[in-house]
């Protein structure tokens, strides 16, 4: 399970990146809060799901800030 900073994540929230389920990569732009099912640019598996979805799924944790 990956881990960002309250910071961190607002930033990826904002910037509308996206969170792969299968290799933990994380896709940069273009990638709605809700999305499910996008293409991974680093393993190619149809699994990247907006990063906001990804914390709901339990698969990001927001941690203290540095």
């Amino acid at each position: 399970m990956k881990s960002f900073s309250f910071e961190e994540y607002s930033e990826h929230e904002d910037n509308y990146d996206g969170y792969c389920t299968k290799c933990g990569a994380i896709k940069y732009g273009g990638t709605e809060p809700d999305a499910d099912g996008y293409e991974c640019e680093e393993c190619g598996v149809m699994a990247v799901v907006g990063i906001s979805n990804a914390l709901i799924m339990g698969l990001i944790t927001i941690g203290e800030d540095d």
